[in-house]
């Protein structure tokens, strides 16, 4: 080997010493949140936790969805998943089994630019103590802020960031705002929420509100997720429907360990051939007037197929398909330059997705 090569060599591996020194400093007080993710004692319930969290909820209906073969542009004019509000800058979660969807407006008016200003933070309710954290500035009903909850939301958002720092950068300097009840009466008193709602958010002004329930832990994981991960979208490009939610999803089984119990029924139904062709799938924007069966159905559907897109190729992949579609790129063409072929077209994405569901051998996470 000559001395030229020998110096490219040395050359190139400086600049990759380098850049991985840069990523490390970047991530590692971020990372360092996350030694081994587990919630043992869930301080939102007061009680102990298992692996995951059921929520208190009726067995869905029995319901037979269409086939694979069956396409659906829109899903069936039946009920509403999204009751009338008071204010339509903050989405209740009613204490069932479906998160709400958020408008693209909602998302499209996420406040992430510059440094948050302490004397800008929201004033403290009566019977509240506030404690400031490294990402959040958490509100508790009481004396004082427990360490046990402090310590579960950042380990909580340690653990989100390993899926999602590339998207959320801002986290470093704005902090998200966390109001926690001990009751649904106090909840109720501070944000002028209806009975049926067990938590709320406001997306625009990075702000969570939850009482002490079995589905607050849930909650939580999934509106973090929406705030760090439809910021990174534009108003003119938000982030797609079926991407968002799924993710979210993706995030409060396996990030927040809090599954829905309704998800596993309507996955067996996915693994057996039904669901939505995917390219509608995608289309859809708005649930409103759906029926639950096909809710929850949509949901799982959009959380399988996130998922299998960001387990089916190590590197940036994933992220490089979310940054096409915020940049205004096709969202076919998008896939193909983020993953190569054949995917580009998301028929080709539903074929190896549905073969996944079967085998597991594309992405080796379904089995």
């Amino acid at each position: 080997m000559d001395i030229l090569s020998k110096l490219r060599i040395v050359f190139w591996g400086l600049i990759i010493g380098i850049w991985g020194l840069f990523m490390y400093q970047y991530m590692s007080e971020d990372m360092s949140l996350v030694k081994k993710f587990r919630v043992g004692n869930n301080p939102f319930t007061g009680k102990p936790e298992s692996s995951h969290v059921e929520r208190r909820t009726a067995p869905p209906p029995a319901f037979v969805p269409p086939g694979p073969a069956q396409p659906q542009a829109a899903l069936p004019q039946q009920g509403s998943l999204v009751m009338p509000l008071a204010s339509p800058d903050i989405k209740d979660v009613a204490s069932s089994e479906v998160m709400p969807m958020h408008t693209a407006e909602d998302k499209a008016a996420i406040n992430v630019s510059g440094a948050d200003d302490e004397t800008a933070y929201p004033a403290t309710p009566e019977g509240f103590a506030r404690l400031v954290t490294r990402h959040f500035v958490i509100y508790e009903e009481g004396k004082e802020v427990s360490k046990e909850i402090s310590e579960t939301v950042e380990t909580l958002h340690g653990s989100i960031m390993l899926d999602l720092v590339a998207f959320s950068p801002w986290t470093r300097e704005k902090k998200v705002f966390i109001f926690f009840s001990q009751s649904q009466e106090t909840y109720r008193r501070i944000t002028g929420r209806p009975g049926w709602s067990g938590g709320a958010a406001s997306l625009s002004e990075r702000k969570i509100y939850l009482y002490k329930s079995d589905e607050a832990f849930g909650i939580l994981a999934h509106e973090l997720t929406h705030i760090y991960f439809d910021s990174f979208f534009t108003p003119s490009n938000p982030s797609p429907l079926w991407l968002s939610e799924g993710l979210a999803t993706y995030v409060q089984s396996e990030r927040g360990n809090a599954t829905p119990d309704w998800l596993a029924q309507n996955l067996k139904l996915l693994d057996g051939g039904s669901g939505f062709k995917l390219p509608d799938l995608v289309r859809i924007e708005n649930l409103s007037g759906a029926d639950e069966d096909n809710i929850r159905l949509w949901y799982a559907q959009s959380y399988s197929v996130t998922r299998f897109l960001m387990k089916m190729k190590s590197g940036d992949a994933f992220y490089l398909f979310c940054k096409g579609l915020r940049d205004g790129v096709p969202a076919s063409q998008a896939l193909y330059r983020a993953y190569g072929m054949p995917y580009n077209k998301f028929s080709s994405l539903e074929y190896a997705w549905r073969y996944d569901l079967k085998t597991g051998k594309i992405s080796d996470v379904n089995r």
